[in-house]
């Protein structure tokens, strides 16, 4: 007994090392482009006409400027994705903890949203339709995404199976999590937090139990979030929303800082 409780420390730090890393590399990304983002907000709130063009050119910026980072990290850490995965997963006799709480809590931040706006609180789109397009929009390019590198790369997974890259799981969470922050972000920082905390885990999970590589859920966060990015994008050219993107206080890196400025 005394042997397996060591054994389950030592598994508990070795997942809180990787749950520190991930979340880690995501806000050190977007503290990269923080500044530049910021520069662009001023730019567009002391522009009295905004024309489209130059509302595009921000709005790509504004979608591109973590996902891409993180996409090119999941694709540098797969040199290394069998030693990762030897190192955590071989503690479990080389078949992963062999939970599937992950298979229901990807959906946990994309629920949460929809459960919010359906209850009529009242987010950064101009009504529910704004919102449930965005979320319709990012979940159909989000499975199209991931579901075309799955079968078109068809990566064997460590446990053997097939359609290892990238991780569908950690793609919805991710999605699900950037759409919660997109949405309500304002109202509190704990709420971008719990969602991206949440997907955090997911990836985690997914490694954990065996079912993907490192690179596997990197990768996947990154077209999580460009996905609900673009989900928005053309649901509020369809709205004719622009104070979504213009509204402060949505973006990852506002999370690290936790300065807000309303």
């Amino acid at each position: 007994m005394k042997i397996e409780n060591s054994c389950f420390f030592r598994n508990f730090a070795a997942v809180k090392r990787i749950f520190v890393y991930i979340l880690a590399t995501l806000c050190v990304l977007s503290e990269t482009t923080a500044q530049v983002d910021s520069l662009n907000i001023k730019q567009m709130e002391a522009a009295k006409v905004m024309k489209p063009v130059s509302w595009n050119a921000n709005r790509a910026w504004h979608s591109f400027n973590l996902a891409v980072p993180v996409a090119a990290v999941g694709f540098a850490l797969m040199p290394a994705d069998h030693a990762t995965r030897d190192a955590v997963v071989e503690r479990w006799d080389n078949d992963g903890i062999n939970c599937r709480v992950d298979d229901y809590v990807q959906y946990l931040p994309v629920a949460t949203q929809v459960a919010m706006v359906l209850g009529g609180m009242e987010g950064r789109s101009k009504n529910r339709w704004n919102a449930l397009v965005a979320d319709a929009m990012a979940a159909a390019m989000m499975a199209a995404v991931v579901n075309g590198m799955k079968y078109g790369i068809d990566r064997d997974r460590p446990n053997g199976g097939s359609g290892s890259f990238p991780s569908g799981h950690t793609a919805t969470a991710f999605m699900g999590a950037t759409l919660l922050a997109h949405e309500y972000g304002h109202r509190s920082v704990w709420i971008p937090i719990a969602g991206y905390t949440v997907a955090t885990g997911v990836g985690m999970m997914r490694v954990l139990n065996n079912k993907h590589y490192l690179s596997d859920v990197v990768v996947g966060a990154a077209i999580g979030i460009l996905t609900a990015e673009l989900g928005y994008w053309a649901s509020d050219a369809i709205f004719n929303n622009r104070k979504t993107y213009k509204a402060k206080g949505v973006r990852l890196h506002r999370i690290c800082n936790t300065v807000y400025e309303n």
